[in-house]
């Protein structure tokens, strides 16, 4: 935040975002994970504004690999980042954070931090690296979910393309390198070539 000779300046900006240094019972300094509030649809906002805010070590989104369909009637699919947990966002500081200044100067976007009666709790070291190890495992399961509606030969299909084929339902004879060779029916049983993202198994 940048400010200019002779502006007045509110008292709560003047104090400082981090205060001092979480350490160990052995005096050694340390690092904590929070979980903060967010307001719905601003996480990736809110996660690249945490990343740059004084005294965050990291910020984390839990996100996994997904696919959807594009807008405006577009049979093909596109990647993006599927949130796991809504509406939340880890923040990792290695000193105290006064949440109250740090919610103002999200502008609304960051709601809290999870506690209890009042009190911020933070993620125990165990917990934080299963929640790490979660985007892998959800991927996994996307994955082989995503593998069972892939089109063998001997499948039936339906053509997902844009075009006059649209909807139709075809056999698939033969699967190599992402394409299938498929039969026509309404060409005669006719072979044709297709990609395999443009089928669905059914």
């Amino acid at each position: 935040m940048t400010y200019e000779i002779g502006q007045q300046i509110d008292a709560q900006e003047r104090r400082a975002l981090m205060g001092e240094e979480f350490r160990d019972r052995e005096g050694r300094k340390i690092n904590r994970w929070f979980v903060l509030k967010v307001q719905p649809m601003k996480e990736f906002e809110v996660e690249t504004w945490l990343a740059h805010q004084e005294g965050v070590l990291e910020a984390w989104l839990p996100t996994n690999k997904a696919w959807r369909n594009q807008a405006r009637g577009h049979r093909r699919k596109i990647q993006y980042r599927q949130k796991i947990a809504p509406g939340y966002v880890f923040g990792c500081v290695e000193r105290r954070v006064a949440w109250d200044l740090l919610k103002r100067r999200s502008n609304g976007k960051v709601l809290g931090v999870v506690g209890h009666n009042g009190r911020p709790l933070p993620v125990p070291k165990e917990q934080m690296r299963a929640m790490k190890k979660l985007p892998k495992i959800v991927q996994k399961i996307y994955a082989d979910a995503q593998s069972a509606k892939l089109v063998r030969p001997g499948d039936k299909a339906r053509i997902l393309d844009d075009g006059p084929m649209c909807d139709w339902v075809v056999d698939v004879t033969e699967v190599n390198g992402g394409i299938a060779k498929i039969l026509v029916p309404l060409l005669g049983e006719r072979e044709a070539q297709i990609s395999m993202e443009q089928l669905e198994r059914l």
